[in-house]
């Protein structure tokens, strides 16, 4: 009876170990897998400004097609062309980083001035409006860069003085040595010519 009692304290040790072993893969650092990042397609035809094919990693996140351009910094721009014998995808985004431009233009069948956020710490995937691009639609031009600085208001125009129409401009008028140019007058003096017929 003391074996059968000490064979199944035995099987009872190993079940808890088994099962301990279990719970402990969750605590183990390399116990839990990661899981994979979004699998990398080529859809678009990327191209630089140089002719040179463009880098920018393209996913798939539902039925968006993303861009990321988390890399991006300074100005810079691309084209994507669509290659032969296929359509566009019904939603397209780019994936930027807060703080790395601070706009992204976008040129298709229409023109989109986009901002980019300065603040914040996780990507931002900006939407492109489906107006953008046609099925008829060659090429979608992206462009990042410096906001641009607006003037403030219009340059107040100087006091302006009077300026009677009979006397010549001061720039216009000869300086002291040379001689003044010639008018129609000195061409063709007043009277001389003959009366219309």
């Amino acid at each position: 009876m003391r074996s059968r009692t000490v064979a199944l304290a035995v099987v009872a040790a190993s079940c808890l170990a088994l099962v301990g072993c279990g719970s402990m893969k969750k605590l183990w650092p390399f116990g839990k897998r990661a899981k994979p990042g979004p699998e990398a397609v080529n859809e678009l035809a990327l191209v630089n400004a140089d002719g040179s094919p463009a880098s920018y990693p393209q996913y798939w996140q539902r039925n968006t097609l993303v861009i990321d351009l988390t890399g991006i910094g300074g100005a810079g721009s691309f084209a994507a062309r669509l290659p032969d014998e296929t359509t566009w995808p019904v939603r397209m985004a780019l994936r930027v980083r807060p703080g790395s431009v601070q706009q992204l233009e976008i040129l298709g069948e229409e023109r989109n001035i986009l901002p980019v956020s300065e603040s914040g710490a996780r990507n931002i995937d900006i939407e492109v409006a489906p107006s953008v691009y046609t099925p008829r639609t060659a090429a979608i031009y992206i462009s990042w860069g410096a906001m641009p600085v607006f003037a403030e208001g219009a340059p107040k125009p100087e006091a302006a003085t009077f300026v009677s129409p009979t006397t010549m401009p001061a720039s216009a008028a000869p300086a002291d040595g040379e001689t003044p140019a010639t008018s129609a007058s000195d061409i063709i003096p007043p009277g001389t010519t003959p009366p219309p017929n």
